[in-house]
């Protein structure tokens, strides 16, 4: 047992998961892995061996669950340990995902737990077992750079870190340790059903592995520390090169393709995984590879204006010289058709944004305008009259030239212009009483229009974004 504890003590020095002003709670399911875990950090000397508590989750998904929890629930009691406990109904577990829904209650509970203890840290019992089978599932499914390091030892986590101290240890130890120490636990039967996927690894590839090469996931256990350092050391470069190349804006991320392009391909590459492990999926789950693939294309495809479906809801649309990320919320949200009568002296709502109003050329409250307001001149509105403001619809055509008369595509303006296609969306159309187009604003005037000025025109059309 000493062999072992001075194992748990190196790894916990070597990467600084706490020392004994720490206050860690300890997530025990009441399996050999959790309940080592447990019985190791009891037996730490005092220098090393932090304030803990218990935190276990009755998931209610087998018949053993109720064993499992009373018997977590009855050792801590024994042994003067702290125990809180969560129990998660039937009623509430859901027809699909049950996998991932059942680790989304267990960390939801933990980040709780660890606030209202409190805590500085969440350690659970992940071991080199689990290393391998977690770095064979992305490498098969296709993850990315980071994903394919495998588990980490600690990361950020609820308000404080989760810890893994246990990754250099294989199962079988595990095991030797409750047998040595006397200490309980129960076995998952659930563990032996091939309809999960870690269950097929666990119990149909890796002993193929093991067979081979009895220290196949200790191998495994330092790959995962080779490619983390690499990553580690990388990582300097590739945040700066990100925040050269992406802006946010509101549940925006826009990439800017021309500073994109002056990079080394490897380090477009870098960049574009840091990105979507980091802003784009949530903290302990993948992304595939395949994804970042699907990107990539997208940035070289030489269409103008292309857009993709990404995990999770969210859309990558090539507009031009960016690329913009949109978050499930605004990807989407769309803008819808509208019509309204322009009535003199009194503005519009527009539903994508700011206003539009037709005022006197002498109305005091069209005078005082903000920076930025678009004004264009009527002289004579009683031609024109009514106007109506209204949202884009496929062949509208504007009359631009004075000199000799002609229509244009307001399509075919938009992409002379390279507007975007959502900006294009959100255009406005003022049309005079016979339908026909006056003004875009922010982007063309007819020749029924005249520029600004106060002393020849009777009437303003006002926008403000």
């Amino acid at each position: 047992m000493q062999e072992y504890m001075l194992r748990l003590c190196k790894e916990v020095e070597r990467h600084r998961l706490w020392d004994n002003q720490s206050r860690l709670l300890v997530a025990v399911s009441g399996g050999a892995d959790s309940m080592a875990l447990l019985g190791l950090i009891q037996r730490m000397p005092v220098e090393w061996r932090p304030q803990f508590a218990v935190v276990h989750i009755h998931h209610h998904l087998r018949e053993e669950s109720d064993e499992e929890f009373w018997m977590v629930q009855n050792y801590c009691r024994s042994q003067g340990i702290p125990f809180f406990a969560k129990h998660w109904p039937k009623e509430n577990h859901p027809q699909s995902n049950l996998e991932m829904a059942a680790r989304e209650f267990r960390y939801a509970f933990f980040a709780e737990m660890m606030a209202a203890w409190p805590a500085t840290c969440l350690a659970t019992a992940h071991h080199a077992d689990d290393q391998l089978e977690t770095i064979l599932m992305r490498l098969v499914r296709g993850s990315t750079l980071q994903g394919i390091s495998g588990i980490a030892a600690a990361r950020a986590f609820g308000s404080g870190q989760l810890v893994r101290p246990l990754l250099p240890f294989q199962k079988q130890e595990l095991y030797r340790i409750c047998a040595i120490a006397g200490i309980p636990y129960r076995e998952d039967s659930s563990n032996a059903e091939l309809i999960f996927t870690r269950n097929r690894f666990r119990n149909s590839v890796i002993p193929l592995l093991k067979a081979e090469n009895n220290q196949a996931s200790r191998h495994f256990g330092e790959f995962s520390d080779d490619l983390q350092d690499v990553l580690k050391t990388v990582q300097p470069i590739v945040a700066q090169t990100f925040r050269r190349l992406f802006t946010k804006a509101e549940a925006q991320w826009i990439l800017d393709l021309d500073a994109w392009k002056a990079c080394e391909p490897s380090l477009q590459r870098l960049v574009l995984s840091h990105f979507v492990t980091e802003q784009l999926i949530e903290t302990g789950h993948d992304f595939r590879r395949s994804q970042i693939g699907a990107v990539l294309d997208l940035i070289e495809n030489p269409a103008p204006q292309k857009q993709i479906s990404l995990a999770g809801g969210w859309q990558a649309r090539k507009r031009y010289d960016k690329l913009v990320f949109l978050s499930p919320d605004s990807a989407s949200s769309d803008f819808f058709d509208f019509s309204e009568k322009l009535e003199l002296n009194r503005w519009v709502s527009l539903p994508s944004h700011g206003r539009i109003g037709l005022f006197h050329g002498d109305n005091a409250f069209s005078k005082d305008l903000p920076e930025g307001a678009v004004i264009v001149g009527i002289s004579d509105a009683g031609t024109l009259l009514p106007l109506t403001v209204r949202s884009r619809r496929s062949g509208d055509k504007i009359s631009l030239n004075k000199e000799q008369p002609f229509t244009k595509k307001v399509s075919r303006l938009f992409v002379d212009k390279k507007i975007p296609a959502e900006e294009r969306k959100e255009a406005v159309i003022v049309t005079d009483g016979e339908g026909r187009i006056l003004w875009i604003p922010g982007y063309a005037q007819s020749v029924w229009l005249s520029e600004d000025d106060k002393e020849k025109t009777c009437f303003r059309l006002i926008y403000i974004k």
